[in-house]
């Protein structure tokens, strides 16, 4: 593997490796209907390797002004290593530095990410044998064998982190920060894999629904990176934000690269490749799909697959579905405030218990605004202290509070502003409707 990496950027070198003759790195380059050159190899096992690389929890996108320093948590150290030693050809006693180790430190963990990264490609060669050697889709053994896949899926404890599915399409890096929500990852899977309103072989349906802010994306995005492993067929994300652009989304889950639909998928009608993705996601094999932000019945009655193999998964501000849509609701609640507080204390550890609580009682645990405070602690740390942030907050104009207003990272990628995003669950309510009044 180490050999791989260090000739990442010799095309024809990295050609001759090994690790070209994978099922994996084969199939992907006939998908992509690459040639059998030494060129075209090392560029497919480049991409092979660069996914399995991905797989591991990345740093935020750093602001323009913090380019030149990585990220020091613990958990993103491979993603780092593995990108700026071998990809980026950072010197090692630079890597070293910028992440705060020692050198000796840098070398041990630099051997468990390349380990780790053998065994990612190990678990994807043997399930893209096993999905090789497998009879078609209709046939018993299949059915069995993807029923057995899901059925390994617990759901009374909650999964370690793994790799997802070779092929799946999930934009947003495990969440490091996240905090509680463990009954909900539950219920989740309960819902979408063993509870009495979805049953294995039909279309199963859950939706997180809540107050904008709430943290339905961010549940979504921990339920991926925990229980998507079990999933065969892969995780897809899809945003359903704009419905206009739905279709692309969807024709999205068939490309290259994803499912590998066909070779000449890049080159079909975008209606062409919208039924084929349709007609994939009916099939027995059981894959995950994330439909974010959608709030239309409508939408989710024209794209949910009828029959098959996929589980849904809705984060969504509506809380109430048409009964006919069989949607099993999950409403999300405010952090509990040990979790508010836990949350405020992963951005500032020298927080004293009751000036953290204090804060998260002003917020009203909204976990939004949690983690936009615990950034604003954090950036401001050497001016702002905890305590006198809590004065600031008390404030009768909260909500202008710059804090509030998001100008850091958003590990969802949604908006971050508090009175914003109030506003967008505020303007969904019914004048006519009494309970909303």
């Amino acid at each position: 593997m180490r050999k791989a990496l260090r000739t990442w950027h010799n095309t024809p070198v990295l050609g001759k490796h090994p690790l070209t003759k994978l099922h994996i790195v084969t199939h992907r380059r006939i998908a992509a209907d690459y040639s059998d050159t030494l060129e075209d190899r090392g560029r497919t096992l480049r991409e092979v390797l660069r996914d399995a690389i991905n797989t591991f929890p990345q740093p935020p996108v750093q602001a323009e002004q913090e380019k030149n320093s990585f990220y020091p948590d613990k958990e993103c150290r491979p993603y780092v290593i593995l990108t700026e030693r071998f990809i980026n050809g950072r010197n090692i006693d630079y890597i070293a530095a910028q992440l705060g180790i020692a050198l000796r430190t840098f070398h041990d963990e630099q051997s468990r990410a390349l380990h780790t990264l053998v065994d990612i490609l190990r678990q994807w060669e043997e399930a893209q044998e096993t999905k090789t050697s497998l009879p078609p889709a209709k046939s018993s053994s299949t059915t069995d064998y993807t029923i057995h896949n899901l059925e390994a899926l617990p759901l009374h404890t909650l999964p370690d982190y793994g790799p997802l599915p070779l092929g799946s399409q999930m934009p947003l890096t495990r969440n490091p920060l996240f905090v509680g929500r463990e009954q909900d990852l539950h219920n989740l899977a309960h819902a979408l894999m063993g509870g009495q309103t979805v049953a294995i072989g039909n279309t199963g349906t859950a939706a997180a629904t809540g107050l904008g802010g709430i943290g339905k994306t961010q549940l979504a995005n921990e339920f991926v990176h925990r229980y998507g492993q079990f999933f065969y067929g892969g995780v897809f994300w899809l945003s359903f934000a704009d419905p206009k652009a739905v279709p692309s989304e969807v024709a999205n889950c068939g490309r290259v690269g994803a499912m590998d639909l066909r070779p000449n998928f890049a080159d079909l009608p975008l209606e062409d490749q919208v039924r084929l993705v349709k007609a994939a996601w009916q099939e027995t094999t059981p894959r995950l799909l994330i439909f974010d932000n959608c709030e239309d019945p409508e939408l989710l009655f024209e794209w949910r697959p009828v029959s098959g193999g996929c589980r849904v998964l809705v984060t969504s501000r509506r809380a109430e579905w048409e009964p006919t849509l069989g949607v099993n609701t999950l409403m999300l609640d405010v952090l509990k405030r040990e979790e508010s507080i836990a949350l405020l204390r992963k951005y500032n550890f020298a927080g004293e218990a009751e000036i953290l609580n204090e804060i998260a009682k002003e917020l009203g645990d909204l976990p939004l605004a949690i983690h936009l405070a615990g950034s604003y602690l954090y950036r401001y740390q050497r001016v702002v202290s905890p305590a006198d942030y809590l004065t600031q907050l008390r404030d009768p104009a909260l909500l202008e509070h710059p804090s509030l207003k998001g100008t850091g990272i958003s590990p969802t990628r949604h908006t971050q502003n508090v009175y914003k995003t109030i506003t967008l669950s505020y303007d969904r309510l019914d004048p006519t409707d009494a309970i909303d009044r």
